[in-house]
């Protein structure tokens, strides 16, 4: 079993020269607690260090994480909570890790796991680690297409390589070595080197992600996908140049533990251009909500939203209604608000009678009786019930506290086209947007708007939200055309 610190022999370059690879360099393997570059911890570190001679060294040590070990792992690995109990913490050893990977190539089989588990450890102590990095994962992908599996389970079954202990740090650094060996030895250290040179310069790519999906990517506005390897919609993002927002996904993964697992399933990634930013905010709400993506939560509401409807019954008294906005025009002067549910609308009303001492009776928060309101009794209604307070009084108290909750009045008589000015090109689609929804995007040809991707869902906040700001913040991006009519006679359903 090795210990804290443990070297090795060192090897003979003459058996194990590696002539296509730049050195000095090391081949790590990591051992942790769980996936999460965030939460979870290094438990063993293994480091095969590759002289410029083509000499190596080995070194392994196991690491006290501080917390418990999951029991899975422990299966996995045969490294148990007891064997870690006298582990040296990872601040014990960070200095001897650093003298021997510092400068060095940082080589690793799926290189983005231990090369952003080995930062974090490093940033925890005030050190910033940096590294160009290979990952034998992709050299393994695009030396070998017709393989079906390049994990490093099956490296090893595929070229029958002799490890003592699978799941153990330096055992698995030591079959990712042989491989290295192996792939020049088949291929040779010019087409080898041509690879490396190639991957050098998208180090930070996803393994299983085309290089050629990544070249196309294109520098517009718009809205992109990125898919897992069973076709599975993993994530719906928007950027106004999509090339560069894309490709920050896979340059910050190492910092975050969602982004790391993003980018290690990512096997496709597909696009919509859209004429501008608006139109970028607006696709990707509506994509989100319609399609559910894994790791997508925050614009993932419902669709059907409540408002605050304000009206008076047969005394005269303003009361609130919770009504769905479906159900009435979202244009009124009257709505409050915009709720995921009924019990949303219902607190903030509660919250806002409380405040200013409104009366239970008229907020319809209690059943009408012939005795005061249970609030009044509690001194902490202002008499309305008791007709102590004037109608004209509440009914100017409630407007007053529900003011900051009014919907936005629609300023146009009609449905409207919005012309994104900045990105706007000749054939750029235009916005149909009427009564803060998004009927579609379509081309306008004398005020008469030929909808082509046909929209038309029932309000959202989000687009709600995009529309309020750009319309009436007096954006200078955004260009509105009133409409005279609108035809659907081509649209074709897409979302």
């Amino acid at each position: 079993m090795l210990g804290y610190g443990q070297p090795h022999t060192r090897q003979s370059a003459k058996y194990y020269m590696l002539r296509s690879f730049p050195l000095p360099a090391v081949v790590i393997d990591l051992e942790t607690t769980g996936a999460n570059v965030s939460y979870d911890r290094i438990i063993e570190i293994g480091i095969i260090e590759i002289d410029e001679d083509g000499s190596t060294r080995k070194w392994s040590s196991l690491v006290n994480p501080g917390r418990d070990v999951p029991s899975f792992i422990e299966q996995l690995t045969g490294i148990t909570n007891s064997l870690l109990s006298t582990a040296p913490r990872f601040e014990q050893i960070a200095k001897e890790v650093l003298l021997r990977i510092r400068g060095k190539r940082f080589i690793a089989h799926n290189v983005r796991f231990d090369y952003g588990f080995i930062r974090n450890e490093f940033s925890r102590l005030a050190y910033t680690f940096k590294a160009s990095v290979i990952c034998s994962l992709k050299l393994s992908r695009r030396l070998y297409p017709h393989e079906s599996a390049h994990g490093l389970q099956a490296i090893i079954q595929r070229y029958n390589l002799h490890i003592t202990k699978r799941h153990r740090a330096l055992d698995d650094a030591d079959a990712a070595y042989q491989f290295l060996l192996i792939a020049e030895q088949e291929h040779g250290v010019e087409k080898v080197s041509a690879i490396l040179s190639h991957e050098k310069k998208s180090s930070t790519i996803p393994t299983a992600l085309s290089h050629d999906v990544v070249a196309s990517l294109p520098q517009q506005p718009g809205v992109y996908y990125f898919w897992g390897t069973n076709a599975e919609l993993l994530y719906v993002g928007k950027g106004i140049n999509i090339r560069k927002r894309v490709l920050s996904h896979f340059s910050s993964d190492h910092k975050n533990a969602k982004e790391m697992r993003l980018c290690q399933q990512i096997s496709n990634v597909t696009w919509d251009i859209t004429a501008g930013e608006l139109s970028a905010l607006i696709l990707e709400s509506c994509k989100i909500k319609q399609l559910k993506p894994i790791f997508n939560r925050k614009l993932r509401r419902p669709r059907v939203l409540y408002s605050i409807l304000l009206q008076k019954n047969d005394k005269g008294w303003l009361t609130p209604a919770i009504v769905q906005l479906a159900d009435t025009a979202s244009n009124s002067s009257s709505l409050y608000g915009l709720f995921p549910s009924k019990n949303k609308a219902k607190e903030t009303i509660r919250s806002i009678s409380h405040e200013h001492k409104l009366c239970y009776y008229a907020c319809d928060l209690e059943a009408i009786m012939q005795r005061p309101c249970t609030r009044y009794q509690l001194k902490k209604c202002s008499g309305l019930c008791v007709g102590t307070l004037p109608a004209s009084e509440h009914n100017d108290t409630i407007t007053t506290a529900l003011h900051s909750f009014a919907l936005k009045v629609w300023p146009f008589s009609g449905a409207v086209a919005l012309r994104e000015i900045e990105h706007q090109h000749d054939n750029d689609p235009f916005l149909i947007v009427n009564n803060w929804q998004v009927l579609g995007s379509g081309r306008v040809q004398n005020s008469v708007a030929v909808i082509t991707n046909k929209y038309d869902e029932p309000l959202d906040k989000d687009a709600y939200q995009y529309l309020v700001k750009a319309i009436l913040g007096g954006s200078k991006k955004i260009h509105v055309q009133a409409l005279l009519s609108l035809n659907y006679e081509h649209a074709v359903e897409t979302m």
